[in-house]
């Protein structure tokens, strides 16, 4: 009976446990919360990496780093 009790007691605490590691896991991979011109800063490195020329590509990765912060254009 103390077995089945002492097992019984081991499986309920075990249960949450992936759950919060999760929980603090998915927590760290969240960007910061940035101004709208602190993240323009941040993707305007990713969106110079194109040339001039390619207007719609700029626009696509701008939009998507944008995204990624929490703004819409």
């Amino acid at each position: 009976m103390l077995k089945l009790k002492s097992l019984s007691i081991a499986i309920a605490l075990s249960i949450p446990m992936p759950l919060v590691v999760a929980d603090t896991a998915f927590a760290a991979n969240k960007p910061a919360h940035l101004t709208y011109e602190q993240a323009w800063a941040r993707c305007k490195v990713h969106v110079d990496k194109l040339p001039a020329d390619a207007q719609s590509q700029r626009y696509s990765r701008g939009a998507a780093c944008m995204h990624m912060y929490g703004y819409r254009i």
